[in-house]
């Protein structure tokens, strides 16, 4: 187990939610990007959703069109690794599900991030808890984005795991999953 005195883990959480498309330079072949098939034959909320980044996702009640990671300056991830004191971001793209009142949507969002072996760094129950009462404009709520900044490890610990949900507070949807991802040093 390590010594939390010793070593700090500062992750900073982020929620943003935004109405732009994102602009990519994709750079060469991003097609070796693990994708995750979705297949006519599933009636689910995942049909002909786009997976990428080995990430495990369940959807109910929300149409996904799709989930992927991205770096700290909007490009696709390859690979899920990024440095110390570099974000990597979750991004929620969903087409239809979140209950709307008064063009405004009340949902939230969760995130658990362990290492490997399984020691809790981060347990976020509710990053959006501030906009319980007042929402969040419905038509940005379909892009959701949570971020993660790591500053210090200790040695030899690399490996991470992050555990999302976001769930709609006055509706029946919900989209929660994992995914895993390293610190390249």
């Amino acid at each position: 187990m390590m010594n939390l005195t010793k070593a700090c883990y500062f992750f900073m959480l982020t929620v943003s939610l935004s109405s732009c498309e994102f602009n990519c330079s994709t750079g060469g072949d991003k097609s070796v990007v693990a994708t995750k098939p979705v297949s006519s034959d599933d009636k689910s909320e995942l049909n002909g959703a786009v997976i990428k980044n080995d990430i495990d996702v369940e959807a109910t009640g929300v149409k996904i069109s799709e989930v992927y990671l991205m770096d700290a300056d909007n490009n696709y991830m390859d690979e899920n690794v990024t440095r110390l004191n570099e974000k990597i971001y979750l991004v929620i793209k969903a087409d239809t599900g979140w209950f709307k009142e008064k063009d405004l949507s009340f949902i939230g969002a969760s995130e658990r991030i362990s290492t490997a072996s399984g020691h809790v760094i981060v347990d976020a129950t509710d990053i959006f808890k501030d906009y319980e009462t007042t929402g969040l404009p419905a038509d940005k709520a379909h892009l959701i984005n949570l971020s993660a900044l790591i500053t210090e490890a200790d040695p030899g610990v690399e490996n991470f795991i992050v555990q999302f949900k976001v769930w709609d507070k006055k509706g029946k949807g919900e989209v929660k999953g994992k995914y895993k991802f390293s610190i390249k040093k």
